[in-house]
């Protein structure tokens, strides 16, 4: 779940970036920021990007709220530094003309996105601040959305200096200004509290002194005739170690075949290499190549298409199961800039809950939901309501409960008043994700995977596929969208309720599917 985290984080800051560069740079081949960190991931999608576009798949309508906070966070940020000037962004020319303008001014004041080109070079600042300690240098602040300094960030900011005293502008002090992750909401937005500015005027050193390099390179990429030829590799879903998915990578990965190794659980780099081998097909890996046990398991499944069960494992975990039974699943937003008093950046903020209670073994189950749907902090109600549903004896399975188990903790610090509830409920939760994810049943249609939308369709045969809602993700955005936007449709707004109450609900009933089954095999 942290590596999702991050993941939101990253999309936030360069889905931002490439979008604004989309917009403002009409010429291909200019190498932009955003092209630039292109570049460090991969050349052949740097060439794609300056030579054929096209090609890249379409950005998905969810990302346009990534973009939102990207803009939300941006904006927030021109309040830390107060009294500059906004250069309008729509028309390109006319950004970097008043640009010049305000750098050589009397009187010079900090300027937000400030468009500089210089022959094939172009970087849009998100700050740029008259130094106060170097007459006539301006220091540069960007902006980023996530909560620490990252190496990516490091070579954009090198990126931008390189540009910039390309285009004769004396440099003073380089910062990375990212939200802090312990700033605590309590009334109006103290932007001087969340955001953490880090001079990085030394740490950009080492990337920047290898730019003249590293460019000339990359123009040489952008001007070939043809599209490098760069095999698939962890690059593809890894940016400065933290996952990030190449736009090309649905079709750079298209001739892989079902089944094929790069679904090895935990085994990525296994994968590659067995890529580079020419194995691709999981059936096909020599019996001499290590795999760890459940790597095997895996294999043994897809070889013989049949399920791997355990019985005496699935036995001993329905046995610490107790009735009343309640299958349990939250829904939550996180934002970067914390909407309620109490919350912080990226904080999980539930609003959301289905649970199915099975009184005893074979009871029909009954069937709770909970839906926020104020614009108030969903919170109070949240666990009030939560409270009354979960009783106080019995266990609780949820899956993947580590997240649950976290907003209930949460819950508990946040409200006193439940903290003694919070303290009781925890010790009741279990994970139904476990015979799963330790493979004491795996099926190869779950290609790997223990996560709630592999193991219903290979389990028991229900798929989320033609959901208005299908995924987490959107659960989220669109539970955001029609609550704290005054301007949705009523009729949208009561869709969306009516299809977020379909997903939960779903989640929380293959939850019940999938123990009747489980103890279907244990007696079977």
């Amino acid at each position: 779940m942290d590596d999702e985290f991050e993941f939101s984080k990253l999309q936030n800051d360069f889905v931002y970036d490439s979008v604004r560069d989309l917009k403002a740079v009409k010429d291909p081949k200019t190498l932009t920021k955003s092209k630039f960190l292109n570049a460090l991931q991969c050349p052949k999608l740097l060439w794609i990007r300056c030579n054929a576009p096209d090609q890249i798949p379409p950005t998905p309508d969810s990302l346009q709220r990534v973009f939102d906070t990207g803009h939300r966070v941006g904006s927030l940020a021109m309040k830390r530094f107060p009294g500059g000037v906004h250069v309008q962004e729509e028309n390109f020319m006319e950004n970097i003309q008043e640009t010049k303008s305000l750098l050589s001014a009397v009187d010079p004041r900090p300027i937000y996105e400030a468009g500089i080109k210089t022959g094939r070079l172009y970087a849009r600042a998100d700050i740029l601040v008259p130094s106060k300690t170097n007459s006539g240098a301006w220091d540069v602040v960007e902006v980023k959305c996530g909560t620490s300094v990252k190496e990516i960030y490091l070579q954009d900011v090198a990126f931008q200096r390189y540009c910039y005293e390309q285009a004769g502008i004396k440099v003073g002090r380089c910062f990375l200004m990212h939200i802090n992750n312990e700033y605590v909401r309590h009334g109006e937005i103290d932007v001087e509290a969340f955001f953490t500015l880090e001079d990085v005027t030394e740490e950009i050193v080492p990337f920047f002194v290898q730019l003249a390099v590293l460019l000339k390179g990359f123009f040489q990429t952008i001007d070939m005739p043809a599209c490098p030829n760069i095999s698939i590799s962890e690059g593809c879903t890894k940016k400065s170690g933290v996952r990030y998915d190449c736009p090309m990578k649905p079709v750079c990965w298209a001739f892989l075949p079902a089944f094929n190794v790069l679904e090895l659980t935990r085994g990525k780099k296994k994968g590659f290499d067995l890529v580079d081998q020419g194995i691709l097909r999981l059936v096909d890996i020599p019996d001499g190549f290590k795999l760890t046990d459940n790597q095997m398991i895996q294999r043994l499944c897809t070889i013989s298409n049949q399920a791997h069960v355990d019985q005496p494992e699935i036995s001993g975990f329905l046995q610490a199961i107790s009735y009343p039974l309640r299958h349990m699943d939250f829904e939550t937003i996180f934002e970067a800039i914390p909407r309620f008093d109490g919350t912080r950046p990226y904080q999980q903020v539930p609003f959301q809950f289905s649970v199915h209670l099975e009184e005893t073994p074979g009871a029909t189950p009954k069937h709770f939901e909970f839906l926020h749907k104020s614009s108030d902090d969903p919170r109070p109600a949240f666990v009030k309501a939560l409270k009354a549903c979960l009783g106080s004896d019995g266990t609780i399975l949820a899956w993947n409960k580590s997240f649950e188990e976290g907003r209930i903790k949460e819950l508990g610090e946040a409200f006193p008043e439940y903290s003694q509830w919070a303290q009781d409920v925890l010790p009741r939760t279990e994970d139904l994700m476990i015979p799963f994810s330790k493979y004491h049943y795996h099926h190869p249609d779950q290609h790997g995977s223990a996560s709630l939308k592999k193991v219903l369709p290979a389990f028991i045969g229900k798929t989320y596929a033609g959901m208005a809602i299908g995924e987490g993700g959107l659960a989220s955005s669109e539970y955001a969208r029609v609550t704290y936007d005054e301007n949705v449709n009523p009729t949208d707004r009561a869709k969306v309720y009516a299809d977020l109450e379909a997903y939960c609900g779903l989640d929380t009933q293959a939850m019940v599917d999938i123990l009747k089954k489980l103890k279907e095999i244990v007696r079977s």
